[in-house]
């Protein structure tokens, strides 16, 4: 093992003062000789030298204090200078009792600290200046690249931001300032160009929207002239060649375009609304002349089969005249409807036909006269047959019994319409 001796701290300041019987308190200099620095007659001797070893000792920490916080950068070179040079005057007439030797070196050591951070700040604002002076010009090269965009609100407020970015940035130095107002200038420039495009931008739009408010006023007046209408039909198709027309009429600002809206919808509302509960009821009316219509039918077809014709003409009339006064059913039923009716009415006609055909002797003697016609050429035609066989000439055999077969199929269907009548 090694001896490891301590190094001795610096020695107590009361170490370099004496008191004299008199109450005087004198300094030990470097050099061995002695000076007052002051009277002590409000106690001992030790409490002399407490008294204005205390002094030293606030002088010797005031250095330390400043050269921690000058390390620190919470105190500027130049204020370390003054706490120095109050330190050094406050050797010239010593007021204190302590190591004088090291307090000048406290001091020169503060000194030298203070000069070189100085020299530091200075090399760093240098380069701050310089810096500050290649930031304005990236400024202004943005600015002047922003100058051609139509995003007006981005761009507004980015140019904001740069003004922002340009105040913060180090003032130039006096070297600098031509340059940099030449860049300022630009700057400018840049943003007054941006500035008249977008306030030419702003009054063709306002142009624009003084239109739309004009377009879309007339619009909800002629939507207002017609909200009362009844005619259903016409007034919806207005409508619709009225909303097409309010599309193209363009933006009339936030404000006016709302108000115009709520105008336009209103009175779209108003009629829509109406021609709702007309056609609500009107579709209820006409289920229920459906569901009448539907019985009457029903009391028409139980009029089938046909036994009397007269007296069902008559009951189908009574019926038809009460489906015609019941009024409009849906437009998908009415084509069933009509087709079951006319059905029965179809089925009495034919009927009334048969019954008029069996009460008139005229045509009953005519289809009689044609039935007996037809017979008599049947039985002509069995002989011309007969004999044509007999002779054995196959062509008149085999045309008189094409013609025999015509005459029979003639006569079947004569005697079918004698039996129906």
């Amino acid at each position: 093992m090694t001896d490891q001796t301590p190094k001795p701290g610096p020695a107590p300041a009361e170490s370099f003062g004496r008191v004299a019987e008199d109450g005087t308190v004198f300094l030990r200099l470097p050099d061995g000789t002695e000076r007052p620095v002051g009277q002590f007659a409000a106690g001992g001797a030790e409490e002399a030298l407490h008294y204005y070893a205390t002094k030293y000792n606030d002088l010797s920490h005031s250095l330390e204090l400043t050269a921690i916080r000058l390390a620190d950068n919470k105190c500027s070179p130049r204020e370390a200078l003054v706490v120095a040079g109050r330190a050094r005057h406050a050797l010239e007439e010593p007021a204190f009792i302590g190591d004088i030797s090291l307090l000048m070196a406290r001091i020169g050591q503060l000194e030298v600290l203070a000069n070189i951070r100085g020299q530091i700040l200075d090399e760093e604002r240098k380069a701050a200046t310089i810096a500050g002076q290649q930031a304005r010009e990236k400024i202004v090269v943005e600015a002047e690249e922003l100058a051609a965009s139509t995003a007006w609100k981005q761009t507004g407020e980015r140019y904001r931001a740069l003004v922002d970015e340009w105040k913060k940035l180090p003032k130039p130095t006096a070297e600098q300032r031509p340059a940099t107002d030449a860049l300022w200038e630009r700057f400018r420039t840049a943003r007054r160009s941006f500035d008249k495009a977008r306030k030419v931008h702003r009054d063709e739009q306002d142009r624009k929207r003084a239109a739309a408010v004009a377009a879309k006023n007339a619009l909800a007046e002629q939507a207002e002239a017609l909200a009362d209408s009844t005619d259903w039909q016409s007034t919806a198709a207005a409508f619709r060649d009225l909303m097409e027309q309010w599309k193209k009429a363009g933006f009339a600002g936030k404000r006016d375009d709302e108000a115009l809206w709520q105008r336009f919808r209103g009175a779209q509302e108003k009629f829509f609304s109406a021609r709702k509960q007309t056609f609500n009821a009107r579709d209820n009316e006409q289920k229920q002349n459906l569901t009448a219509k539907k019985a009457l039918v029903v009391k028409a077809e139980a009029l089938l089969p046909i036994k009397d014709a007269k007296s069902a003409r008559k009951a189908l009339r009574d019926i038809q005249g009460e489906f015609a006064g019941i009024g409009h059913v849906p437009r998908a039923d009415k084509p069933k409807l009509d087709a079951r009716l006319r059905a029965v009415d179809d089925a009495i006609r034919s009927a009334e036909t048969s019954a008029w055909r069996r009460s008139n002797p005229e045509i009953r003697d005519r289809a009689q006269g044609l039935v007996d016609a037809y017979r008599a050429s049947v039985s002509k035609l069995e002989t011309e047959l007969a004999a044509a066989q007999k002779s054995g000439d196959q062509a008149k055999v085999e045309a008189a019994q094409q013609s025999l077969n015509q005459q029979r199929l003639m006569l079947q269907s004569a005697e079918k319409s004698l039996s129906t009548l």
